[in-house]
């Protein structure tokens, strides 16, 4: 086969959606929004209006996923061409494994589970400034990234699966969440996105006063580039709609963990509905979000059961 017909092969638009989305990992309403919002990549349009994708865009979307799974931005690399991207990604897996023994362990050579283990410790015996102080550690030892997803995010489940099994106690939630919350302010929890990133109000609606999963949503938006306002628990429809027309918020994301099946919190998401209208997407997780389907159906909102879902879901609004 000469060189050109390997181009025109490379460029020609075969690959229906579905196929891509197999053949990358990456979800369908994800592939739409980078199409929509990041103009990533551009298929053809057929007369009905599906997509079909060249060979070159499939390499390019597999090298955008590796570049996103890296860390690093979708706006920052989207433009990128597929010869950018594959200097990028081989940058960032080279840096990896150099950079692993200093990432895995700590200066005073602590990996990041054993930080998790020493701070349930400290969560145990209700120690808040030990946990406090391990943390901080943690911050000065550790990447950003290593340091969200290797210790803050396990620590921040673990927690919220010993208090629903009554391995822990509700005063030991408190203070982790404490500790916690007041540790990722620090840090800019409320942080600022990337240009052109939307902005999503984090909060738990009245009667709800378990924020943990709350935290964690916070920080997947915040690790896709998205400015994610934290509002915290146990918050009025009318508190968070104000703060989302105020804030120009696209989307607006709740945890609800304890009770299930309560008329009060049914109530409340039929009244953020109304007062946010229908432009702006409501998305529901936590422990007792399920008994609550009907209702986010009705509200045409979307329950999410893992932060990567949340994060596909955030990309696609």
């Amino acid at each position: 086969m000469g060189n050109g017909d390997a181009k025109r092969k490379t460029t020609k638009a075969r690959h229906p959606i579905g196929v891509v989305s197999s053949r990358t990992g990456l979800p369908q309403d994800v592939l739409r929004a980078w199409e929509r919002r990041y103009a990533a990549v551009t298929p053809h349009r057929t007369d009905t209006g599906r997509r079909l994708y060249s060979d070159h865009d499939l390499e390019k979307l597999r090298f955008l996923k590796l570049a996103v799974e890296s860390g690093r931005r979708i706006s920052d690399v989207a433009n990128l061409s597929v010869e950018e991207l594959q200097t990028l990604v081989h940058e960032d897996v080279t840096a990896g494994v150099t950079a692993a023994p200093s990432r895995a362990e700590g200066g005073n050579g602590r990996a990041p589970g054993r930080y998790v283990e020493i701070a349930l410790t400290a969560i145990e015996n209700l120690e808040g400034g030990e946990l406090d102080r391990l943390l901080r550690q943690a911050s000065v030892d550790l990447s950003p990234p290593t340091l969200r997803n290797e210790v803050v995010r396990p620590l921040l489940e673990t927690v919220g699966e010993r208090w629903r099994t009554g391995s822990l106690r509700i005063a030991h939630e408190h203070l982790a969440t404490a500790v916690i919350r007041s540790f990722l302010g620090a840090l800019r929890l409320n942080g600022q996105g990337a240009p052109g990133s939307g902005t999503v109000i984090v909060a738990t609606p009245a009667g709800q006063r378990h924020e943990l999963g709350a935290l964690l949503a916070a920080m997947a938006a915040l690790e896709v580039g998205w400015d994610a306002i934290y509002l915290g628990p146990d918050l009025p429809a009318a508190e968070i709609a104000a703060s989302a027309r105020q804030r120009g918020a696209r989307a607006v994301a709740l945890s609800i963990v304890c009770p299930a099946n309560d008329p009060r919190v049914a109530e409340e998401l039929r009244e953020l509905r109304s007062l946010l209208g229908d432009s702006t997407a409501i998305f529901a997780g936590g422990a007792a979000a399920q008994s609550y389907d009907s209702v986010i159906a009705e509200i045409a909102g979307r329950r999410i059961e893992e932060p990567h879902f949340f994060q596909s879901a955030l990309e696609a609004t």
